[in-house]
């Protein structure tokens, strides 16, 4: 299915489900926590669909743009889902994100959305889960958000130049970023001869990066102790990384010529 057959079929899907919202919103069924959670079950099986397809979630980010509703880089899938079929951005649909999000990490396969949140005691009750059940573990979707924010953070970069024609970025991915491949040579220099923007690789060298920043953080902060570790350590990179970068060398050498890193 090409990518504007899927956005038509997607809005069709899309507007249905925020009719029946309506229907349950505005009508005598509001009372109806069946109703809502048939409406957020139909939501998850959208999120499921898009979690892994840059094409598809380029494609619900152009539908909200064109009904006003641009969503910003930091917004998540969840809440481009929900802000569609509920014409909002407020606690309550902040919630119902959160929620499509601990399912997608938690519930069982085989379960159902509603029989999913009906056992867990309630909307409410699942988006106060943690997704890191132990206080210790963390996933490579944590590591990958480690390192989209702490890499922002770093004002000086460790070079910048033109991009050649053959390495630009991939636009059916929410990030702009491409993966280099780089020659190491026995001088010490490196000569950067191709890149891959594919979104799988692009998410790989992330989590990759966010290890690498999470390590050298907990380096730096030896001792530091939080219930929530993968948020502690995000904030921990977000500190970081600035000082990483900054005591990085100001210029290399990429093939012959001698870049120096932006101010």
């Amino acid at each position: 299915m090409s990518d504007t057959n899927y956005k038509v079929q997607l809005e069709h899907t899309l507007d249905q489900i925020s009719a029946a919202r309506a229907v349950w919103e505005e009508g005598t069924l509001k009372s109806s926590n069946d109703e809502l959670y048939a409406i957020l079950e139909r939501c998850f099986e959208i999120y499921k669909e898009m979690k892994e397809d840059t094409a598809k979630r380029r494609s619900l980010n152009s539908l909200l743009t064109d009904r006003n509703m641009k969503p910003r880089t930091s917004t998540s899938l969840g809440l481009k889902v929900i802000r569609y079929v509920f014409g909002k951005e407020g606690n309550r649909e902040a919630a119902y994100a959160k929620l499509l999000s601990v399912a997608y990490d938690l519930k069982p396969t085989e379960q159902s959305l509603s029989s999913y949140i009906q056992e867990c005691g309630g909307v409410e009750e699942v988006r106060r889960t943690s997704k890191i059940k132990d206080g210790t573990a963390m996933t490579a979707e944590d590591y990958r958000k480690m390192a989209l924010e702490g890499l922002s953070m770093a004002r000086i970069a460790v070079a910048s130049f033109n991009l050649p024609e053959f390495i630009q970025p991939n636009r059916e991915y929410d990030e702009d970023y491409v993966v280099g491949l780089i020659r190491c040579n026995t001088n010490g220099t490196g000569d950067l001869l191709f890149g891959n923007n594919d979104a799988k690789v692009i998410d790989t060298v992330l989590v990759a990066s966010g290890k690498y920043l999470d390590q050298k953080a907990q380096d730096d902060q030896k001792g530091l102790e939080a219930a929530d570790v993968a948020k502690r350590r995000t904030e921990d990179v977000k500190t970081f990384a600035p000082k990483l970068f900054a005591s990085m060398t100001h210029k290399l050498r990429i093939t012959d010529a001698a870049i120096t890193a932006a101010e």
